[in-house]
This record gives C-alpha cells, sequence and structure tokens, in this order.
C-alpha cells in the first residue's frame, strides 16, 4: 500500500517552525550541509540514481522543491520538483507519479517525501535556509551552501538557456555537476533573465560587466558554465574577456535554434568554430559537451572535433565530452548517468593542476566507483 504527500509536506513546515538549536547549522558548517542532503536521508533507497539525485541533484533547485521516493528496498525510483509556486503546487506536481509508481511496485510499497526545500524530514537535523545572497545581476544557487568569497575556492556562474518569450527558466534547477563543485568549495550563482529582454547581446553584456564584481568581492577563480544559449554567452563571455575567467563549462551550446524550424543552423558549425579560435592559447581552461541526437546542434561530431583541435594546440585544459548513448539529447548534461560518469572530468578540468586535466576529445565515462 502507499500513502499519500499531503502528511509530509505538513511534516516539513512543523520541522521548519521548530529547528535543533542545539545542532550545528546547515547554513554555516560545510559538515552538517553535507550530512544533511546525505544518504541517510534515505533509508533503504540506496541504489546509484537516487542517491546522485538527491544528494547532487536535488541540491540546484529552486525553491519551492520537493524530493520523493517511490517502491519497496532497492527497488525504488525518485523525483523531485523545483522552482513551484508553493508546497501545495509541489504535492500536485510530484504525488500522482509518486503514488501510481508505488502502487505499481511489489509488496507493502511506499510513496514518500524525503525533502521540501531544505527540510529534509527523515533526519533530526536543523533545516537548511535558502540562500539569498546576491552580487549584482547575479543570485545564489538557493540549496547550495555558501562558502563565502574569502574562503571559497572560488565561484561558479550558471547560465541556463533560453527557449522563447515564453519559456522562463528562472526556477529551473542547475545541473549535478555543479552541486560536485560546490562540495570542492565553489559557490554557485546563477545568471538568470527575464525571458522578455533575453537578447543574446544584452545577456553578454550584463554577464561581462558582472564579472569585476565577483573579483571585488574577493572570489580568487571565476567558472562561468550554462547550458544551450547560455552556454553560448558563457564561451564568448569568456573569449572577450579572458583575463579573470579561470574556466568554462559549456553545456550543449546553442544559438542557432531547432533543427527542425526556420533558423540559421547552415552557419552554426561556422560561429562555434570561431567561438572556439577566439579562446587565447593561455587560458581559460574550456569544456564543451556535445550530444548525439541534439535537435539544437547539426553537428555534435564535428564541434567535438573543433575542440579536440584545439586542444592540440592551446596551453589552457582544453576537453571535449561527447558521452556515448544512451546519453544523448540537448538536456543530456542534467541526467544523473551524466553525473555519476562525466562529470568528475569536468571537476578535474576547473580544479587539478594543468599537467593532470584530460585533454582532447572523450566520450567513454570517466568516473570512478
Amino acid at each position: 500500500m502507499h500513502k499519500p504527500l499531503g502528511a509530509g509536506f505538513l511534516a516539513a513546515g512543523l520541522l521548519a517552525a521548530a529547528p535543533a538549536y542545539a545542532q550545528p547549522d546547515p547554513n554555516t558548517s560545510f559538515t552538517a550541509y553535507r550530512a544533511l542532503f546525505s544518504v541517510a536521508a534515505l533509508g533503504e533507497a540506496r541504489g546509484p540514481s537516487t542517491v546522485i539525485g538527491f544528494t547532487l541533484h536535488y541540491r540546484g533547485a529552486m525553491p519551492n522543491a520537493g524530493f520523493v521516493v517511490a517502491g519497496n528496498g532497492r527497488s525504488m525510483s525518485w523525483r523531485f520538483a523545483s522552482g513551484e509556486d508553493g508546497p501545495e503546487a509541489v504535492r500536485d506536481r510530484l504525488q500522482p507519479t509518486c503514488e501510481r509508481e508505488a502502487a505499481a511496485a511489489p509488496g507493502q510499497a511506499t510513496c514518500r517525501v524525503v525533502a521540501l526545500d531544505g527540510n529534509v524530514l527523515s533526519l533530526a537535523m536543523p533545516a537548511f535556509r535558502p540562500v539569498e545572497t546576491q552580487i549584482g545581476p547575479l543570485r545564489a544557487a538557493p540549496l547550495m551552501f555558501r562558502h563565502g568569497p574569502r574562503a571559497a575556492e572560488g565561484v561558479v556562474v550558471w547560465s541556463h538557456g533560453f527557449g522563447g518569450a515564453q519559456a522562463d527558466h528562472r526556477r529551473r534547477a542547475v545541473p549535478g555537476t555543479l552541486a560536485m563543485l560546490n562540495d570542492a568549495g565553489f559557490d554557485i550563482l546563477r545568471f538568470d533573465r527575464d525571458p522578455a529582454e533575453d537578447h543574446l547581446a544584452v545577456a553578454l553584456t550584463t554577464l561581462i560587466r558582472a564579472l569585476p564584481l565577483l573579483r571585488q568581492a574577493g572570489y580568487r577563480r571565476i567558472v562561468l558554465a550554462g547550458q544551450s544559449r547560455g552556454a553560448w554567452q558563457s564561451m564568448l563571455a569568456a573569449a572577450e574577456r579572458p583575463e579573470p575567467v579561470h574556466a568554462v563549462l559549456a553545456f550543449a551550446p546553442a544559438a542557432h535554434g531547432e533543427a527542425t524550424l526556420p533558423n540559421n543552423h547552415g552557419a552554426a558549425i561556422e560561429d562555434f568554430r570561431r567561438l572556439v579560435a577566439g579562446f587565447p592559447p593561455g587560458g581559460p581552461r574550456l569544456a564543451v559537451v556535445v550530444f548525439d541526437r541534439d535537435p539544437f546542434d547539426p553537428d555534435p561530431a564535428a564541434r567535438a572535433a573543433l575542440v579536440a583541435e584545439a586542444a592540440a594546440t592551446r596551453g589552457a585544459p582544453t576537453l571535449a565530452l561527447h558521452p556515448e548513448p544512451p546519453l544523448e539529447g540537448h538536456g543530456g548534461g542534467n541526467d544523473w548517468r551524466f553525473t555519476r560518469g562525466h562529470a568528475p572530468c569536468l571537476l578535474t578540468l576547473v580544479t587539478a593542476p594543468e599537467a593532470g586535466v584530460a585533454r582532447g576529445l572523450r566520450r567513454a565515462p570517466c568516473g570512478g566507483g
């Protein structure tokens, strides 16, 4: 049998009202923060997909967010919602699928709420309060730990994609790769834009003008990361202002529209060639991730080859990740299997000494375990 989500969401509100003050505060203690968003909260749900989903992907969510598991023992499925209008909207988003999957599972299957925002229901620990820090046009990823500019290894600025004036990506989660960087000591900021004015030239200018603000705040290293149009503008910003940028992580960069619609795809490869050529030999470090069956990429293999060619001549670490199936599609970087298998290469590209960074083209997973 299964239980509805309503009781779990009410419990989350009660936990928020009565924090355990005797315990370390997860907003100021990184150890307490990682203990909160840990496998201990999952009980029997210990499959790799569920563990990566909660301990890494969920931390990239925007409030109001919820994480649920359904099933019995190790036969579990999971879902999370991000950026909903409130707790009731989170429940409405997650409950039907969760209960349906619990009902289909064998034995005494349950549908269980693991977390609502920073309230982790199965652990008797204080809640993590969403971070509200803002630097210029950049705001903190709310459920990521804030190390602070002076203590952090650096800062990652995430730029979301663009889907037209009616598609608002400001509530979407960031990928699990960024949680790995957060664990490595990097603060995570979001470059969120109103879709009505999210023109490439405007966004690029705003992003470039924000870079000195990060230096003034005290961050030693700046990493620009993004998906789709956000990846393209991150590369443009780093090529135009390379001095303050340590690295660029470009997931499925795109700026020429969808292949099935009238667009300028004919110029996409040549524009990408010039974009990569614009990076100076000595830096920043660069990783470009492309996926097969991406409707916004006319030739993923050709793009990967261009990055690999640049890697042979650049002094700065330069990497093309072109994962093999089943990782595919424009949003492949959000797949838990990408986080497990390929995100460690991106972590190494940002954090390791230059001699220890993989270069050129890589298709196979690079994660251990």
